[in-house]
């Protein structure tokens, strides 16, 4: 692993992993599991990072419920879909209770929101046949959102009133 120090058989002091760690969380928000992943990779396997993360979980500078909510904010924004966003926030090692509490939060109408989505990428006209039918399905369904809000999506294609 890579040492910070200049002296690889000392230790890296828990200062340097504060600083480091509030350099990263200054650019943007993190999961704990993912900020742990990268100070390990930076500092080595030997470090004293649950002190640092606890410390950091305190003074309220690493927040996993806010995390959640900016990526389930972030996500909706670029048209992802429930599916997607969930196995996302799992993916980043967000406690499952925590992830389902940030997508009620987020209030979403998600058939409309594939229903932008299909827009967006397909303009306003119904598919030409069925084949395109099929490729805007699996578009929605890659941006993972449920069969039934891609077929609504779709519906709404042919008959937006």
């Amino acid at each position: 692993m890579k040492q910070q120090d200049a002296n690889p058989a000392e230790p890296p002091t828990e200062a340097a992993l504060r600083s480091s760690a509030l350099n990263m969380l200054a650019r943007r928000e993190f999961a704990r599991a993912e900020l742990a992943r990268r100070l390990y990779r930076k500092f080595g396997d030997d470090a004293p990072v649950e002190p640092v993360l606890a410390w950091l979980e305190e003074m309220n500078f690493l927040n996993e419920a806010r995390y959640a909510g900016m990526l389930v904010r972030s996500h909706i924004e670029r048209g992802h879909g429930l599916l997607r966003i969930r196995q996302t926030l799992q993916q980043n090692g967000i406690a499952p209770a925590l992830a389902e509490q940030a997508l009620a939060e987020a209030d979403c109408d998600w058939f409309a929101l594939a229903a932008e989505t299909r827009q967006r990428r397909f303009g306003q006209g119904a598919p030409a046949d069925i084949k395109d039918k099929a490729r805007q399905l699996r578009f929605l369904q890659y941006r993972g959102f449920t069969g039934e809000q891609c077929f609504a999506a779709l519906d709404e294609a042919h008959d937006p009133d």
